[in-house]
């Protein structure tokens, strides 16, 4: 990357949070909360724990929307499948394994569920679970975990962001160890800048938002820059 492209995207950031959208994703650190307060994979109750976990009082739009139910089919999963769900998410938080791996089996234990209901019940046709290849649930789960580790996943503003900072080599695939390894670059940039860290707590409401270190600043950061959304 160009150290003066990163350097004029992050004071584009800066400015970003110092003006009137500076709220528009803060819901995600509500939530991250939520999740860090109620995940407990050896709950007996497992759906119950999920649905818990995934809760906000300001949003749902990241997993639930019109085309969009992923809460809703895992939820449905669990109750069908609770051991099989149980060894699905212990084997995605399995650090000690590679990011590549451990979301491909994701997503193979995902499609062993969708299919498994389907033979359950055949007249109630799912067309996605919606935990797919693009990875999007899978972060968003390792994001509440980790905070500290993973941020949530758009290819787009992955892209847009390495032409932004001047990086080689784009991706015209997915590619999850690159997106996790400069998202961790990014984020040591984002804690090191004093400014940015300032108007990024000043954000943050005491015992509703998580304010341990978290990298969903760098997904902030990413859908804030210039043709973001």
């Amino acid at each position: 990357m160009l150290l003066k492209n990163l350097q004029a995207a992050l004071g584009e950031f800066l400015a970003f949070l110092n003006g009137p959208k500076a709220a528009e994703r803060l819901p995600l650190w509500e939530a991250q909360q939520i999740f860090q307060s109620n995940w407990d994979l050896e709950a007996p109750d497992l759906a119950g724990m999920y649905e818990r976990s995934l809760e906000s009082t300001q949003t749902r739009r990241y997993w639930s929307g019109d085309d969009f139910r992923p809460r809703e089919v895992m939820l449905g999963f669990m109750k069908q499948q609770q051991a099989f769900a149980r060894q699905v998410f212990a084997d995605l938080f399995r650090e000690d394994r590679s990011v590549e791996g451990r979301l491909g089996r994701f997503v193979f234990g995902c499609d062993e569920l969708l299919a498994d209901h389907q033979e359950r019940r055949p007249k109630d046709k799912l067309a996605a679970h919606y935990h797919g290849g693009d990875y999007r649930m899978a972060f968003l789960y390792l994001a509440f975990r980790y905070p500290d580790r993973y941020t949530l996943y758009d290819q787009e503003a992955f892209i847009r962001t390495l032409r932004r900072i001047g990086a080689a080599d784009i991706p015209t695939s997915h590619d999850p160890e690159r997106f996790v390894k400069v998202s961790r670059t990014l984020f040591q940039f984002l804690s090191k800048d004093e400014a940015i860290q300032r108007a990024h707590a000043l954000r943050l409401a005491e015992g509703r938002d998580y304010s341990g270190p978290s990298m969903l600043l760098v997904y902030d950061f990413m859908m804030a820059l210039e043709g973001g959304r």
